[in-house]
């Protein structure tokens, strides 16, 4: 279980440095993707459940990790956040991803994403 959550945490740290690369070189790409969050059910359960494997290989690597007790307490929010946005309607979700696209500019997205990298190549240094 332990290198599942290795192989978990790796992996949604990959995740977070190729969405910043994404983020940087494609802004207005990325903000229409935004707008799709949540468009379909069938899009909606793929976030959701790719989030919810994030937050539980947080919680198997958690122990092992450099920072347990923050892996714990981000792992168990993001699988208990997971599961409200699985049940939440759909529209409400749908509508929140949209305004934020609506309003952000390009070069907002382009300015945050390092933090987005910077955060995966943290979450892969303590997983390991």
């Amino acid at each position: 279980m332990e290198l599942l959550g290795l192989v978990g945490s790796v992996a949604a740290g990959l995740w977070l440095i190729g969405t910043g690369a994404f983020m940087a070189l494609r802004p207005g790409r990325a903000l229409h993707v935004l707008s799709l969050t949540a468009s379909t059910r069938t899009i909606n359960n793929l976030e959701q459940g790719l989030r919810l494997s994030a937050g539980l290989a947080l919680l198997l690597r958690a122990h092992a990790s450099k920072l347990p007790q923050t892996f714990e307490v981000a792992g168990w929010f993001i699988v208990l956040s997971s599961l409200v946005l699985l049940v939440l309607p759909l529209r409400w979700h749908a509508g929140y991803a949209c305004w934020w696209a609506d309003r952000l500019a390009p070069a907002a997205v382009r300015a945050v994403a390092p933090f987005s990298a910077l955060a995966g190549l943290a979450l892969i240094y303590v997983a390991a």
